[in-house]
């Protein structure tokens, strides 16, 4: 911990100077609110890694346009030292500001959050700051409003995204790149009910060890009960099961984008990272052990190709081992971990794969390999994954012939290419800041007409053009200003806003500007498509 010495207590302490000095201001804060009678009480008051909170019962509403005076009036307290419970001195405080405000629920009654962040130097002052700037412009939430991507509606339900127009044309892009990589990599594409029957959770072990992360039951006629599918794992395994295998049918790979639903408490939740409904593109591979190794390292090379095509920075790759003494957890066959977390490791080291490993973090039926991206928020998620799994295969007695006509046991691998659509396209948003490559990007073109009685037949004609050549594009016909129809499709990030006006008629050509940038570029109708290859 940094030491400072602090001259007018003639005295040196260790301190803490980014924890003591949100302190101190979250102090001061909090006093100032009861004082000046912006509340009746202060709920709490914490420091995090970007600062400070305070939560108060409201009396006097505070607004973002009030933050200004309420941080001008702090900053003269802290300047005359007053009286707070810490050894530090409120002037040693050179940077502070509060961030901004918002409204909380509580039984009854309002109350406010108002957050901030102090520091002791100007140097550090600025730097955090501009991390916080950073961090709000990839934040993928900001993004997806200001790109009209999705939505999130407590009324819908909590955690249950809503996908607007922009979005879904997002999602079906990556979704027709994942399944050409599927295909190429030899994968059925099947389809299974987004219900299951709790008998079939009982048999696999999710409902033992995933219970409490699983909707609630739903009882019907004839005491069937079902759940909301928490996971597609065994819906895949009753398709491998439906009919006898053979050891030169394997491997046998089934590929599907799952609809499933997890309960996640309220409090968890975060945009798209973290959410209650979701579509993950999940594969389950069903293959001998002589063909591990190669299969290991084909998933692992179609992980790293997916990823690279979308310019994906991952932060590390994590080895996820069991925990022998965690019993509950996980299964208990000693053997069959240490088989099992011997060949990723093998595989790993053999490739010259850096790694961490990670005790305690694999599924409950067997060790993984899982890619982990940092986020905006610095929060660390996994994105894809391979799973290696002896348990499943045999909770289901899974076989296959061999040569000799002897009924084996399969292995099991889960392969998670991009994860959920959900948290994958929110790693997007945020390492692009929305500036979305042109073949990703949901709008591709805008056609403007500068006067819309002159030039919209002509526009119309360049939008059909367009159509045909399967760009994503649209008409504005609206009546703002063109100067402000730019300024908005900016803003939205439309990769490139085409006008049309007497001279691109007169020329059957049109003008076209990209998007970040000032220049306009002008080309004949007939190479128009060609903008978009």
């Amino acid at each position: 911990m940094e030491k400072i010495f602090i001259k007018s207590l003639d005295k040196e302490i260790n301190i803490d100077p980014w924890r003591e000095a949100n302190l101190v201001a979250a102090e001061v804060l909090a006093n100032f609110i009861i004082e000046t009678k912006l509340g009746e009480k202060i709920i709490n008051s914490e420091v995090t890694n970007d600062g400070f909170f305070v939560d108060f019962v409201v009396l006097k509403n505070v607004s973002e346009k009030s933050l200004p005076l309420i941080q001008g009036k702090i900053k003269k307290q802290l300047s005359k030292n007053v009286e707070v419970s810490s050894e530090l001195p409120t002037s040693m405080i050179k940077g502070f500001e509060l961030r901004g405000v918002s409204g909380l629920k509580l039984e009854n009654k309002q109350a406010n959050r108002i957050f901030g962040f102090a520091t002791l130097s100007l140097e550090q002052f600025d730097k955090k700051k501009l991390e916080l700037k950073e961090r709000e412009e990839r934040d993928h939430r900001k993004i997806g409003k200001e790109l009209e991507l999705f939505m999130l509606d407590d009324l819908a339900g909590k955690g249950m995204p809503i996908w607007l127009e922009n979005g879904v044309l997002l999602k079906r892009q990556i979704k027709q790149y994942i399944w050409n990589q599927e295909k190429k990599y030899g994968s059925e594409q099947i389809e299974t009910p987004i219900l299951g029957s709790a008998d079939l959770y009982k048999t696999s072990g999710h409902y033992a060890h995933y219970r409490s992360n699983m909707f609630p039951e739903m009882t019907v006629e004839e005491n069937e009960t079902f759940i909301l599918r928490p996971m597609s794992c065994p819906h895949h395994i009753i398709v491998y099961k439906s009919k006898p295998r053979s050891y030169k049918e394997l491997p046998v790979r089934y590929a599907e984008n799952v609809k499933q639903y997890r309960y996640e408490h309220s409090g968890a939740l975060l945009g798209l990272e973290r959410v209650r409904a979701m579509e993950l593109t999940d594969s389950h591979i069903f293959l001998r052990e002589d063909q591990l190794k190669e299969e290991i390292e084909k998933a692992f090379n179609l992980i790293q190709e997916t990823l690279n095509k979308f310019d994906i920075e991952i932060d590390y790759i994590e080895l996820a081992l069991h925990d022998i003494e965690n019993k509950e957890k996980y299964h208990g066959d000693h053997d069959i971990w240490v088989k099992s977390e011997k060949i990723l490791k093998d595989f790993l080291d053999t490739q010259n794969i850096k790694y961490k490993a990670m005790q305690g973090e694999a599924a409950f039926y067997g060790p993984k390999i899982d890619v982990q991206i940092k986020t905006a928020l610095g929060h660390q998620i996994t994105v894809s994954t391979i799973q290696l799994d002896f348990l499943l295969p045999e909770r289901f007695q899974l076989t296959y012939k061999d040569a000799n006509q002897n009924q084996i046991q399969p292995i099991m691998m889960h392969r998670g290419l991009i994860g959920t659509y959900e948290r994958f396209i929110s790693v997007l948003l945020e390492q692009t800041k929305g500036n979305l490559p042109m073949w990703l990007a949901p709008q591709q073109a805008i056609v403007v007409p500068i006067n819309n009685e002159l030039h919209t037949e002509y526009a119309l004609k360049v939008l059909n053009l367009l159509d045909e050549a399967d760009v994503r594009a649209k008409i504005d016909l609206s009546d703002e200003r063109l100067s402000n129809k730019v300024r908005t499709y900016q803003k939205a990030k439309v990769k490139t806003i085409i006008m049309v006006g007497d001279e691109e008629i007169k020329n059957q050509s049109v003008s076209y500007r990209y998007y970040g940038s000032e220049d306009t570029h002008t080309i004949s109708l007939d190479k128009l498509k060609d903008i978009y290859m």
